[in-house]
């Protein structure tokens, strides 16, 4: 008869022993890069708070999987016992359990009600720092007030299913958590059919994107908990259920789709223009803004639904190649500008929303401006500009321009009203700026004064691209075309 041990007791290579543990966290099915192994992992803990890894593999997974269910109590006898190599360890499981055909599980009554666990979640205001951080992951806590629409999207030319939940926290705050294919079609399902009644998650070992800000998505060993039984998501559910006005007016408001500063600006990283280099991900600048007061086209056709360009005439219904969805095609705002902060120049884009703010017009009226030939009346807004100046968040793009200059896109963009900081910037310049030298990776730029590293706006937009983010631009043939004339862009 096997020996009924705690698991600090069992340890490598050990025969002839059995177990009481639970099932923490069940994950998805994955592959072993470069071979056709197939395995499932699990986290097991035992009364004492121990746990260890369990695994599944191959042939054994159809057959053993199903018995595991999350948060239920098993005795394990007999599982192959072996130590983790340092290379796949993750966090600071040691030891893992190969579970087989030939291992005996029984499921045992469970009397316990919260689990002896105890995670260390991320506060969502901490997050931004592992932004694009592919080597870093993040545990966090919320409760899901809300869902997006699904969307079926190709990626690395492969479909996958992916769908945002809006996660909350109790200083409401909101950040979207991305699930993509299978997480998507267990847990997702498990979250959508309990959303009505605000289910809390612990979302383990995800990743944290640049998605119009903080936003968070599965990786590979993520896992979800659904409802876990611990003190401190019961505690949580036990808010949001004091909360379910505050709640309701957040999901009507739908304030989580748009950039949050309190998340995701970071004041203190700025980083000087010269210093930018072409590995930076996520970048924020401390710069003025201008672009060239010329007769130019501000906007673009775009999808209703994606904000994708697209061939059609204004509330023309089209289907979009992009979300397949049938959709009135819209004018959407779209201009570029210069970002300068006396160490150089850069090009970057902005759109929708911001864009319209900046300029003081909106799409339809930048469209109607431009199909009459009229100039929009932007003095203003040129002569304002000169004595401002912004903390942005921006991010590069793709493509590049055709003078081989790396182009960027504005997240976000706030106005410093700080008196100290808006003289420090207006007195740099180029001489007692740090230029990197020439073997560095840092990005081609334009220095103040140089007209030839000016971005020039005259270009067509008509064409089409990819994403609306992200247009190939072509130079328009005549690049200093006057105002006065108002040349028509093609």
């Amino acid at each position: 008869m096997a020996n009924l041990l705690p698991m600090r007791d069992i340890v490598p290579h050990m025969k002839n022993w059995s177990c009481d543990i639970t099932v923490q966290e069940r994950q998805q099915i994955t592959s072993s890069m470069g071979t056709p192994t197939k395995k499932q992992k699990f986290v097991f803990y035992d009364s004492e708070g121990t746990s260890v890894e369990g695994i599944i593999f191959n042939d054994d997974i159809p057959r053993m999987s199903q018995i595991l269910q999350i948060y239920k109590k098993y005795r394990i006898s007999n599982a192959e016992v072996r130590p983790i190599p340092a290379k796949f360890q993750t966090s600071s499981l040691t030891v893992q359990w190969v579970i087989s055909s030939r291992t005996v599980i029984d499921k045992i009554p469970d009397d316990d009600e919260v689990m002896p666990v105890s995670f260390c979640y991320s506060k969502f205001t901490d997050l931004v720092q592992y932004m694009d951080d592919k080597t870093k992951s993040v545990d966090v806590l919320g409760v899901v007030i809300s869902a997006l629409e699904r969307k079926t999207i190709t990626k690395n030319s492969r479909q996958s299913d992916v769908q945002k939940f809006v996660l909350l926290n109790e200083e409401s705050h909101t950040v979207l958590l991305s699930l993509w294919d299978t997480f998507l079609a267990n847990e997702g399902e498990d979250i959508l059919s309990k959303l009505h009644s605000y289910p809390v998650i612990i979302a383990r070992r995800v990743k944290v994107n640049n998605y119009n800000g903080v936003a968070l998505g599965t990786w590979f060993d993520s896992a979800i908990l659904v409802d876990p039984p611990i003190q401190e998501a019961r505690e949580l559910k036990n808010w949001a259920l004091r909360n379910t006005d505050l709640i309701k007016e957040l999901v009507e408001n739908k304030a989580y789709i748009k950039y949050n500063p309190q998340l995701s600006l970071k004041s203190d990283q700025k980083t000087r223009i010269c210093n930018i280099t072409s590995s930076q991900k996520t970048i924020w600048v401390k710069a003025q803004i201008s672009f060239e007061h010329i007769f130019q086209k501000y906007w673009y056709m775009s999808c209703k639904n994606c904000c994708r360009a697209i061939s059609a005439g204004h509330e023309v219904v089209f289907t979009c190649n992009s979300c397949k969805e049938k959709h009135p095609a819209v004018p959407r705002c779209r201009f570029d500008v210069d970002l300068t902060d006396g160490t150089g120049v850069i090009p970057a884009s902005l759109f929708g929303e911001l864009a319209e703010k900046l300029l003081t017009f909106n799409a339809l009226e930048a469209m109607q401006h431009f199909n009459e030939n009229v100039e929009l009346p932007l003095e203003f807004v040129h002569n304002e500009l000169k004595s401002k100046n912004f903390l942005l968040h921006i991010k590069p793009v793709q493509a590049q321009l055709a003078d081989a200059r790396q182009r960027y896109t504005i997240i976000y963009y706030s106005e410093i009203h700080d008196a100290t900081d808006s003289v420090q910037l207006a007195m740099q310049t180029k001489d007692d700026s740090p230029f990197p030298s020439k073997d560095s990776d840092t990005i081609q730029l334009g220095t103040p004064g140089e007209n030839s590293a000016r971005s020039k706006i005259c270009v067509r937009l008509s064409d089409r691209f990819d994403e609306p983010q992200n247009i190939d631009l072509e130079q328009d043939g005549n690049p200093e075309c006057s105002s006065n004339k108002k040349q028509k862009l093609n």
